[in-house]
């Protein structure tokens, strides 16, 4: 049986906060008609008035709970601070997944993985607006149990934060 695609609502399609020749490609809906859209720059969540509008280039990854249809999209968090995660039931994802791994991948431009101590590390990661325009913005991904607060950590990610940005230059 063929699934009908859901079109965007007008009345969502003009709240969202869409940035000139921004364009919506990929849309699901929550069990209470909550609308999750997708752009070629964004994802855009409802929020208690109106609609959040998160960069592709913002979010660190997203996990697909198949069992309970929650989504949960954790985004960049500054050295040091907590991930904030959203998580969202969705209960038809349509092309909004596919849309988010590929845009979420596509907004990295470099990775660095450096080792701390053992077999624990930290990746720097280099992302940028899949549009190709704005500022590199850099991230870190801590083994479990490492300290950003903890010297030799902070002395290998800034040590891994050179190395990113000059393979970057390279490229």
């Amino acid at each position: 049986m063929r699934r009908l695609r859901t079109r965007l609502s007008t009345d969502v399609a003009s709240a969202l906060d869409l940035h000139p020749g921004e364009r919506a490609l990929a849309w699901a809906n929550g069990p209470s008609g909550e609308w999750y859209v997708g752009t070629d720059l964004a994802i855009h969540l409802p929020a208690q008035h109106g609609y959040r509008r998160l960069g592709w280039e913002d979010v660190e990854r997203a996990e697909w709970h198949h069992d309970s249809d929650k989504l949960a999209i954790v985004e960049v968090a500054d050295w040091g601070e907590p991930e904030r995660t959203t998580v969202v039931e969705v209960t038809e994802p349509g092309r909004l997944l596919e849309l988010l791994r590929e845009r979420v991948t596509k907004s990295v431009v470099c990775t660095v993985y450096s080792r701390v101590r053992g077999k624990a590390g930290l990746s720097v990661v280099g992302r940028r607006s899949p549009s190709g325009r704005g500022p590199t913005t850099w991230s870190y991904v801590l083994s479990v149990g490492l300290d950003p607060a903890d010297p030799q950590v902070e002395e290998v990610a800034a040590r891994a934060l050179a190395d990113a940005r000059h393979e970057l230059e390279d490229l």
